[in-house]
């Protein structure tokens, strides 16, 4: 289950989350397709619903924050 998944089960549906953020459902609807929410929104999504950031932002971006395998 991805982190936006998971935002929207902890708030009830994806029109409960998007009624959360001020938002459409169509917003909610768009960021599950693609699997993640706005890197400007995330800390809102943590902050309503208790997902971690770390599980809500793209997996590109999460890659470059996380830090460098050992060798």
């Amino acid at each position: 289950m991805t982190g936006i998944e998971q935002a929207c089960y902890a708030a009830g549906s994806q029109a409960k989350l998007a009624d959360l953020l001020g938002c459409s459902q169509q917003n909610i609807s768009s960021w599950l397709r693609r699997g993640y929410a706005p890197a400007e929104r995330v800390v809102e999504i943590e902050q309503a619903t208790g997902v971690p950031r770390a599980l809500l932002v793209s997996p590109k971006l999460r890659e470059l924050l996380s830090p460098p395998e050992a060798f």
